[in-house]
């Protein structure tokens, strides 16, 4: 399936085109039209819409341009190259390892998952959390993720990663989900084992 145009112009016909054609191949790979995960930029695949509320959340929002293998959306789990690394993928050089090597997790600590894509999310679902009771904005989960991207985008020490974590939890309200450490948020990562 072709995927130039999750890099065009959201204005563009390829844009508007390549939409149509990704709504059409999830609602015939999944069949439903009513719980598909959106792909746009601000759920990341998190939440589950009709395909009407997805397709204006694509052209609001933008799709998440580092979804390529489509696997929430029918598309077989598949190797593949990872260019910013320019690694083809194999058994020693899987889609986890530029996670697992910031993190120092080895292949025991990915569970036994198969190719089900589900299967994986529903063992994360304690993830789905709110962030603290009544917050809608932020889960568990997506709250690590974006913490860990400012961790590795900044080059942030495991100790300063956790000295983070204990702030925040500090500045939220009463509740909070949010790990007190790197080692606690590792744990939500490999808990399955």
């Amino acid at each position: 399936m072709d995927k130039s145009w999750m890099h065009s112009d959201r204005r563009s016909k390829a844009y508007e085109l390549g939409v149509e054609a990704f709504l059409n191949f999830s609602v015939e790979n999944l069949l439903t039209t009513t719980h598909i995960r959106c792909p746009c930029v601000k759920c990341v695949n998190l939440k589950l819409f009709g395909v009407g509320i997805i397709r204006d959340h694509l052209y609001f929002n933008g799709v998440d341009q580092s979804y390529k293998n489509w696997t929430f959306h029918g598309e077989p789990w598949e190797a593949t190259t990872n260019a910013s690394r320019d690694v083809e993928e194999d058994e020693d050089h899987s889609r986890y390892n530029f996670v697992s090597e910031e993190i120092e997790m080895d292949d025991n600590d990915f569970g036994n998952f198969g190719s089900d894509p589900y299967e994986f999310a529903n063992v994360i679902g304690d993830g789905d959390q709110p962030l603290y009771p009544g917050c809608r904005k932020y889960t568990k989960l997506s709250t690590l993720v974006k913490l860990y991207n400012l961790k590795a985008k900044h080059g942030m020490s495991d100790v300063c990663f956790t000295e983070l974590l204990i702030l925040q939890g500090d500045l939220l309200p009463e509740g909070n989900t949010i790990p007190a450490s790197m080692y606690e948020a590792k744990k939500l990562c490999v808990h399955w084992d």
